[in-house]
């Protein structure tokens, strides 16, 4: 999903929603897909890239409305999102946070959301957003509340043990 294709995040919408008008139920797997494909929007249009993000964040919240509960991957697509799509500022580091945040809550950070948010941030917005340094040994996902990789993949918690 990393073509140069011109409107990939139109393309997979329209397909999803032809999928609920044909009352196919959609899964987590089809909701990741367009997160991801909306984090890959790779246009220099502010438009575009507003669309993009505004569908990516519909999409994560009607999760619930849908009784489907995001996993490692879906935040991972939101933190690709987020980090993709918004242009830094304030109002970026809060919606990471947040997202951070409800993923440690449900139980599903790994380390790759930990490296993702590691190498796109300052070093002052990671101490914000984690309450850690990554500078401190206890960046380390094995180190950090066990509670927050609860529900995570094993073989994606590299370094827990």
């Amino acid at each position: 999903s990393n073509s140069d294709q011109p409107d990939k995040v139109t393309d997979v919408l329209a397909l999803f929603e032809k999928m609920e008008s044909t009352g196919e139920e959609p899964s987590l797997i089809s909701f990741n897909i367009l997160i991801k494909t909306c984090a890959n929007e790779t246009t220099e249009s502010d438009e575009r890239k507003r669309n993009a993000l505004q569908i990516a964040a519909s999409a994560f919240n009607s999760l619930p409305s849908v009784g489907l509960n995001a996993d490692s991957i879906t935040y991972t697509g939101m933190m690709h999102v987020l980090l993709n799509l918004m242009n830094d500022s304030p109002e970026k580091v809060n919606a990471i946070s947040g997202i951070f945040r409800q993923c440690c809550d449900e139980g599903y950070l790994n380390q790759h959301i930990l490296n993702v948010l590691t190498s796109a941030t300052s070093e002052d917005d990671l101490i914000t957003v984690t309450g850690v340094s990554s500078k401190e040994e206890a960046y380390t996902l094995g180190r950090l509340p066990p509670d927050w990789s609860r529900n995570s993949s094993r073989d994606l918690m590299v370094n827990a043990e």
